[in-house]
């Protein structure tokens, strides 16, 4: 009897491990990745549309695995030029009503920009854009800018770039796209309404999916299977 229950017991904690595997990152698809941490801001007060994007470093590792046109020197110079922060990317423009868009310089998104982060505790702690970055961060992002930006025409070209801050000094990581959260972003129409932007931790994409009993893929943040009502394993 003593046996069995060890046995049990094992299998109940292999399949807890294994419900919350991560992927590595050549498992991870880029569109998948993207598509998730991108938001359009949903109710505005006149017309218009405001995107944000957060890349987390994630991101570069993912992109650096599926790249097998870089050398690995130059994928470790890309990684530590980008290790402990993460970036946000925000494109606004009001449109008319005959469909013309007028874009927000960066000054005008950045006046009044407000980013939250809400963690596993449920404290919410505010993030500012970084002033000051180093020089190889810089150059980088020079080279970066408008490959991803490239790929979205004329919202891609209106995109501006900020860079966060991702560590926290004796606790880790500020924004963590494994763990439970919330990212708020707040912007503002040149009217003075504000809109709101908001992305959910964890990222589904990081993690081999976990299947309901008919077989469809849970998201990583359900605790209940939604067609059966069962509970999933954490």
């Amino acid at each position: 009897m003593k046996k069995l229950l060890v046995i049990i017991t094992l299998l109940l904690v292999a399949t807890c491990v294994y419900a919350a595997e991560k992927k590595t990152f050549s498992e991870i698809a880029v569109e998948d990745l993207t598509k998730e941490t991108q938001a359009l801001a949903k109710r505005t007060s006149t017309p218009h549309v405001a995107l944000t994007w957060w890349i987390p470093y994630e991101y570069w590792q993912v992109s650096m695995s599926n790249d097998p046109t870089t050398s690995n020197e130059d994928k470790k110079a890309i990684l530590d030029a980008l290790s402990g922060v993460s970036l946000l990317a925000v494109v606004q423009a009001d449109i008319s009503k005959l469909g013309a868009f007028t874009y927000y310089t960066k000054e005008e998104t950045e006046k009044n920009l407000q980013i939250s982060v809400t963690g596993p505790d449920a404290i919410e702690h505010a993030i500012a854009p970084m002033q000051s970055i180093n020089q190889d961060l810089e150059a980088l992002l020079g080279i970066l800018k408008p490959l991803l930006g490239g790929a979205m025409g004329n919202l891609g070209s209106n995109l501006h770039f900020y860079v966060l801050d991702d560590q926290t000094k004796g606790t880790g990581r500020c924004i963590d796209p494994y763990k439970k959260g919330f990212i708020n972003i707040q912007l503002a129409q040149r009217n003075g309404s504000l809109i709101n932007t908001e992305l959910e931790l964890p990222l589904n994409s990081l993690y081999v999916p976990r299947v309901c009993p008919n077989g469809k893929e849970a998201h990583i943040s359900w605790k209940y299977c939604p067609w059966s009502g069962k509970q999933l394993p954490e």
